[in-house]
């Protein structure tokens, strides 16, 4: 009985010391589950790379409660998500990356969305006051109840409110006109 436990024991803390499932994409590894908020465990859905004019700008990689790859489905799924930006460009900047959000919410966004969230989109876009650099990493965690918080680098930049921000948010990489076509491809895993 003794021996059936000590093997037992030997083979449980072998599986925990293995190392956490991870996905790698141009030199970024994310990896397949990730904790936010209050525990609230998200599965990787998918990631991809945001390519400008053939140049790899960052990874974007989508997290999600249950994973999906209809982006209706996903749009309207209830719960947390994250969007993670892992820069591989030299710099980007903040010229760039704003006019890039407002490209983007100008595209999927009609114009009485836009008025509606003018005022949090204008919050959210003095969140990139500065430059990203190659290494550079923006989280974007969606957390019911509490809104949308951006990090940089692990460093709180700062939450907007609404579900309807978040969703307008994520139709920048998921709407009818993506940011990246390709991109869209991945985050759905496709």
């Amino acid at each position: 009985m003794k021996t059936t436990f000590t093997a037992f024991f030997t083979a449980l803390l072998l599986l925990l010391s293995l190392p956490t499932q991870a996905r790698e994409l141009a030199g970024v590894t994310v990896p397949d589950q990730i904790t936010v908020g209050d525990n609230y465990y998200l599965d990787l859905n998918g990631m991809g790379l945001r390519e400008k004019f053939w140049i790899d700008v960052y990874v974007g990689s989508l997290y999600l409660p249950k994973p999906s790859k209809n982006v209706g489905e996903i749009l309207v799924q209830p719960g947390p998500l994250r969007i993670q930006l892992d820069f591989i460009y030299k710099e980007v900047t903040s010229d760039k990356l704003v006019n890039g959000w407002k490209e983007g919410f100008e595209n999927n966004q009609d114009e009485s969305t836009l008025n509606k969230l003018q005022s949090r989109i204008e919050k959210f876009y003095g969140f990139f006051a500065e430059s990203a650099h190659k290494g550079d990493r923006y989280t974007i965690d969606y957390i019911p109840g509490q809104g949308t918080s951006v990090s940089k680098n692990g460093v709180l930049l700062g939450t907007i409110e609404g579900e309807d921000f978040k969703t307008a948010l994520l139709e920048i990489w998921l709407g009818n006109k993506p940011a990246d076509k390709n991109l869209k491809k991945g985050m759905l895993g496709l």
